[in-house]
């Protein structure tokens, strides 16, 4: 699997693995005239995750407008280190990065020519453009079996992450979430 395809897994990981604890939220501002993705219902199992292993994902929400290499995408990650947040850098496109094209990053599954089965099954795009539509992906089970050694290091522990989709000046998706990750074995992992 691609470098690309196993970073594209792992953030969604992080977005939606969790304790009991798990929090998140659609986070697009209220001044946002026209968003381009809202969320409304967010699902996780077992709880907490544990990596490597099955994770069970539901999401619903909203696709309201056309969008593809227009758009930009900023992650912040921080990670809870000794009592405080602490800025989680980018490293090897994880972390706290900026995406001035994230159509890119999901060409690796337009390059293998298929989406991971669990969205092909509910109809779910996995590759730019996006059109409007409902987002509906009952809880679905995503395999975990390793993670890349370059991000070993960031795998477990207390983490919020917010994902910004950015057009021109205007924040049009927001997606905000804290939560507990945990890993077993001591070696780096790979999505699969």
């Amino acid at each position: 699997m691609s470098s690309a395809m196993n970073a594209v897994l792992f953030l969604l990981s992080i977005f939606v693995s969790s304790e009991a604890a798990f929090t998140w939220r659609d986070c697009v501002p209220s001044t946002t005239a026209h968003p381009y993705v809202t969320f409304t219902s967010v699902s996780v199992s077992p709880s907490p995750v544990v990596i490597p292993g099955n994770i069970t994902i539901g999401v619903k929400g909203s696709v309201h407008h056309n969008f593809g290499k227009d758009v930009r995408m900023v992650v912040h990650m921080d990670k809870y280190l000794l009592g405080v947040w602490t800025k989680v850098p980018c490293n090897s496109n994880v972390g706290s990065c900026n995406y001035d094209n994230p159509c890119e990053f999901l060409s690796a599954f337009a390059t293998s020519g298929t989406c991971p089965p669990q969205l092909e099954a509910h109809g779910l795009p996995c590759t730019c453009p996006f059109n409007p539509s409902d987002i509906n992906l009952p809880p679905s089970v995503f395999e975990v079996k390793t993670i890349n050694a370059a991000w070993s290091w960031i795998a477990t522990g207390k983490f919020r992450v917010q994902a910004e989709m950015i057009h021109g000046h205007d924040i049009v998706g927001c997606f905000h979430v804290e939560m507990d990750i945990k890993r077993t074995g001591g070696h780096g992992f790979i999505f699969g």
